[in-house]
């Protein structure tokens, strides 16, 4: 019944009343190749992966971050704010440990829904969010040095008034920056406004006038 109305609809355009435009009852694309090549409606559910801001869409999970993974209307098959372990794994419900550390959003996305696809779910619909990341590291001239949950959106000056401000032998001018991406290659004398990324270590100088 759905393949003769909609192919009915397909063809409706060369009987159309005079005066209408013929978009006006064109058939979208996507329903379309459903009539065309047989297929069922289930077969076009679109998949949402759903990231968080930081970084964009290159944020690589580690030790210390919480993510979650749904899987719609399956929630025995879902994880919320779980924690990467130390050995930057995660446990999941069936199908066990799963080693998550230095994969993006879309990876960890693609390999539970590979996982699921392999003997649990015909089309699984899987969703993933970063909910809380790893600490940052502030140390040096600050008041209150330390770890410090990470927010999207920090910079050093954001840091440094989280960790009480400079001290009075503070040197804004010589403030290091150690990349947990890239330890072996710090940034010397960053300004204030650069930005902070989980992981990263803020070392504030001191002033020797």
């Amino acid at each position: 019944m759905l393949g003769t109305v909609l192919s009915l609809l397909l063809t409706a355009q060369t009987v159309l009343p005079a005066g209408y435009a013929a978009q006006e009852f064109m058939v979208p694309p996507t329903l379309a190749r459903v009539v065309q090549g047989g297929a069922q409606i289930g077969d076009i559910t679109e998949t949402p992966v759903v990231t968080q801001p930081t970084n964009g869409s290159d944020y690589r999970v580690d030790t210390g971050d919480r993510v979650s993974v749904t899987v719609y209307q399956e929630p025995d098959l879902s994880v919320v704010g779980v924690r990467v372990n130390a050995n930057g794994i995660i446990s999941y419900p069936l199908l066990g440990e799963l080693y998550v550390s230095g994969l993006t959003a879309q990876e960890l996305h693609d390999l539970v829904k590979i996982k699921l696809l392999d003997g649990y779910l015909q089309n699984p619909s899987v969703t993933v969010s970063i909910d809380s990341y790893r600490l940052y590291f502030i140390k040096g001239e600050v008041k209150r040095p330390g770890g410090y949950s990470f927010v999207d959106g920090l910079t050093v000056a954001k840091a440094v008034a989280l960790a009480g401000g400079f001290t009075e032998r503070a040197s804004q001018r010589s403030i290091s920056l150690v990349r947990e991406s890239d330890p072996e290659r710090p940034l010397e004398s960053v300004g204030t406004n650069t930005a902070i990324r989980p992981g990263d270590i803020i070392t504030v100088g001191e002033s020797f006038f």
